[in-house]
């Protein structure tokens, strides 16, 4: 049950109507207040993030979807595919005399190259069998083996002083 204020009436009545509006509540100049300071560390916020390394972040993402494909691409194939690297750019290559100069999803062509900021470093080649694992050399006649990578390969994107790393896992050719 809710209590109920006194029915007073005259000046005893508004000194306790007085006193409870006092007591409740944030003004609007209180709220309007702390709005605005949230607002200037918000902008402080984002201008200290800025964007550098976006370039890099997006062109490593770039770089592991191609390297999925080319790994797709392998595991309904009996010959090795893979990506060829420069400093540069990076092309899509294949050992199958069939698809001579197949290319990338969406682009028209089997190159991408990096911009002008950009740069590889790391292996030469990822190649990958019909497994889907990364091996360390071609497939050129159907029933053929290569050899199974060990080792982690990795490939860095950079751009000024942000480095993206492009992981293949040996043996199973999981790319995080």
């Amino acid at each position: 049950m809710r209590s109920r204020l006194p029915r007073l009436r005259g000046r005893r009545y508004l000194k306790i109507a007085k006193n409870l509006s006092e007591t409740f509540g944030f003004t609007i100049i209180e709220v309007i207040a702390v709005l605005v300071v949230l607002g200037i560390l918000a902008i402080a916020v984002v201008n200290r993030t800025g964007t550098q390394g976006v370039q890099a972040m997006a062109e490593a993402d770039a770089l592991r979807s191609a390297l999925r494909y080319a790994q797709s691409r392998a595991m309904g194939d009996v010959y090795t595919w893979g990506i060829s690297f420069t400093a540069g750019s990076y092309q899509l290559v294949s050992d199958n005399p069939d698809t001579a100069n197949a290319v990338f999803p969406g682009q028209g062509t089997n190159t991408r190259a990096m911009p002008a900021n950009v740069a590889l470093s790391g292996a030469n080649f990822i190649l990958f069998d019909s497994r889907g694992q990364p091996v360390s050399g071609n497939i050129t006649t159907p029933g053929g083996s290569a050899a199974v990578v060990t080792g982690t390969q990795t490939i860095s994107v950079t751009e000024s002083s942000k480095v993206e790393s492009v992981s293949v896992t040996p043996y199973t050719g999981f790319i995080p």
